[in-house]
């Protein structure tokens, strides 16, 4: 799926090329061209005012790495480094792409971007959702008491739905086998969820190491 800079960028009639297409072009790692355009960026921002567009792509295995969407006057900038051949092709490529940007888009074209564009936003929101619900999971509870998905955002762990519930009736049957009275916390889900102590959090998320 595309990010949310390219289709807004596409919408525009706004080309640009993605880090990760300029490596495959170029025939180099990306690794090493993220570097390269790092090290280009504080020329670039001092002469133009402009940093380079930060974005993102998903990986085979679904992580979310960083790549960086150029246009095209910053990738033929950043282009100076490479050998001859590399940059014959970035420019074979980008006249391409200039030819393919002069196509008036259809109106179905520019509807499924549009719906693309809205799906990536709602994603984006969900996602932040998530992020307030583990702030207000950690705030609005005693600060030595945690829900577990607070818990595990505290700690770094990520656990799903079956996890969390797995979890929680650990530290529910250790609470009650301690004498340890539990809390509970406002959640938008699910009501209201049991918030535990942090010392019977840390030895329940012990034994799933």
């Amino acid at each position: 799926m595309k990010n949310l800079v390219k289709i807004e960028k596409l919408i525009n009639n706004e080309q640009t090329m993605s880090s990760k297409e300029i490596a495959e072009i170029a025939g180099k790692l990306h690794k090493n061209v993220l570097a390269e355009i790092r090290l280009m960026e504080p020329a670039w921002e001092k002469i133009t005012g402009l940093k380079f567009q930060l974005s993102e792509y998903t990986d085979t295995t679904g992580r979310k790495l960083p790549c960086y969407e150029l246009t095209r006057r910053e990738c033929l900038y950043v282009a100076t480094k490479f050998n001859d051949e590399a940059r014959a092709k970035l420019i074979v490529r980008w006249e391409e792409l200039e030819l393919d940007r002069r196509k008036p888009m259809s109106t179905l074209d520019i509807l499924t971007l549009q719906v693309q564009l809205l799906h990536e936003q709602e994603k984006k929101m969900s996602e932040i959702d998530g992020r307030i619900s583990n702030i207000e999971q950690r705030i609005l509870t005693d600060p030595e008491f945690y829900a577990i998905p607070g818990y595990a955002s505290l700690i770094g762990k990520r656990v799903n739905l079956k996890e969390a519930q797995v979890l929680g009736r650990k530290a529910t049957k250790l609470c009650e086998e301690l004498g340890i009275i539990t809390d509970s916390i406002p959640d938008p889900r699910f009501g209201r969820v049991k918030t535990y102590p942090i010392e019977v959090l840390q030895e329940v998320f012990e034994e799933v190491e």
